[in-house]
């Protein structure tokens, strides 16, 4: 796009907003199951793998600045030394995928960014679905440890989190992978595994 030597400002606005949206990163649609959200709902993965995950300006905005954010992270982690190319996991002919952000030594690296750093989880109790992904990652690819980072976009602050994994989890999650797979292979759709798809909010 070329817009001469003038640019008005809501133009100016409007074309960084329209590039962000186009190149935010967010997957609409995935022809595979992600380990992240390996801890979500049984129907609801299945309906994510043949509906996709449609995102508001907004949100494919914050994506963009989350994965700009964790560029640097791994740029950092480069000139300290200590940082290693992610292992990619492929189960299933590919129907089942899972992308780490790096390694670190013979650990796994997993990286997340969050708004407020007052919403940093309190060491050892992560967030479930983030407990589960890496707890995915560590199983499949026979490693013992995971270095979770996380930032905060309002202060900076880095804070790492160590997890170890846990194998009776790994039996849950391979189970659950397997069960996901043959589902969507075979075009059945399974039944909800959180008991909370089918509740509606009640009117005021």
């Amino acid at each position: 796009m070329f817009f001469g030597t003038k640019i008005h400002p809501r133009d100016l606005q409007t074309a960084l907003v329209n590039w962000t949206v186009a190149h935010s990163g967010h997957e609409q649609a995935r022809a595979y199951i992600g380990l992240s959200g390996i801890a979500d709902c049984d129907q609801v993965i299945y309906d994510r793998y043949f509906e996709g995950s449609h995102a508001q300006v907004g949100q494919h905005l914050l994506t963009r600045v989350s994965y700009d954010l964790e560029a640097k992270l791994v740029e950092r982690l480069g000139d300290i030394g200590i940082y290693q190319t992610g292992e990619e996991i492929s189960l299933f002919d590919g129907v089942v995928q899972g992308h780490t952000d790096g390694r670190i030594g013979e650990a796994v690296l997993e990286i997340e960014t969050i708004a407020l750093e007052r919403w940093l989880p309190q060491e050892g109790r992560l967030p479930n679905r983030i407990f589960m992904q890496v707890q995915a990652y560590m199983h499949y690819l026979k490693r013992d440890f995971c270095h979770v980072l996380y930032l905060a976009r309002d202060t900076g602050i880095v804070q790492v989190n160590g997890i170890r994994r846990r194998p009776e989890l790994g039996d849950v999650i391979e189970a659950k992978v397997s069960r996901l797979a043959v589902a969507v292979l075979e075009y059945q759709r399974l039944p909800c595994s959180c008991g909370k798809c089918g509740l509606q909010t009640p009117a005021k």
